[in-house]
């Protein structure tokens, strides 16, 4: 009785100072994006303006289809994320259509383009000295929702697959920045989406698989 009772004293001790996590809840971080997204899109609008060829963009349907291939793939990214937040790793085979209708929609581009692809106007197009305000917003607005997400959910995950997490959320706060910098940015070329658009993408995906070989091994 004496060793039992020393033995709960001991135990008391040692849990005495720990406290209990908040559960990790999917509405919460669906929440937050989504909020950093309305901020992002309404800090691009308000300070650089929509695309100055506004009326002929939804016409040619470029002011939807150029937001929606990063719009859907967030969304599609977003999911990934709630599946492999978790220790036991459940992916709903669903979850990767946002990311398939993304990438049907940016084929359907390529083939539309692939005439002009090779061009002088489409070269012509890529040397944009505005195209660092692009790199910048994505770069910078992504890097920025990535440090508050990763304090607000990604530090408190368990993920069995924590690099792909990681990659998982620099893809989804770039995509996110990209979808609020397209309602201003008024190049619509298919090169110019992957250079200026895909380059910051895929270095913030490489930084979130970086952070995350670091910070979130359990």
């Amino acid at each position: 009785m004496k060793v039992s009772r020393m033995t709960d004293q001991l135990i008391k001790h040692l849990v005495s100072d720990l406290k209990s996590l908040e559960p990790l809840i999917n509405s919460k971080l669906w929440m937050h994006c989504t909020v950093c997204l309305l901020i992002m899109a309404g800090i691009v609008l308000a300070m650089m303006g929509l695309r100055a060829d506004y009326p002929t963009a939804i016409q040619d349907g470029a002011m939807l289809w150029k937001p929606g291939i990063f719009l859907l793939a967030w969304i599609g990214s977003m999911l990934l994320i709630l599946d492999l937040s978790r220790p036991i790793e459940r992916i709903e085979k669903w979850h990767f259509v946002p990311l398939f209708l993304a990438g049907t929609i940016l084929l359907w581009q390529m083939i539309v383009q692939l005439p002009y692809l090779f061009s002088s106007d489409a070269t012509l197009n890529l040397d944009d000295p505005n195209a660092i305000y692009c790199l910048s917003v994505i770069i910078g607005g992504g890097g920025i929702a990535m440090a508050m997400s990763w304090k607000f959910w990604f530090s408190r995950t368990a993920s069995p697959n924590p690099t792909t997490l990681g990659a998982l959320a620099g893809f989804s706060v770039g995509c996110l920045a990209a979808t609020g910098y397209a309602l201003h940015c008024d190049k619509d070329g298919i090169l110019y989406l992957f250079i200026y658009y895909g380059t910051p993408i895929l270095i913030l995906s490489v930084i979130g698989s970086l952070l995350s070989k670091r910070l979130l091994k359990w």
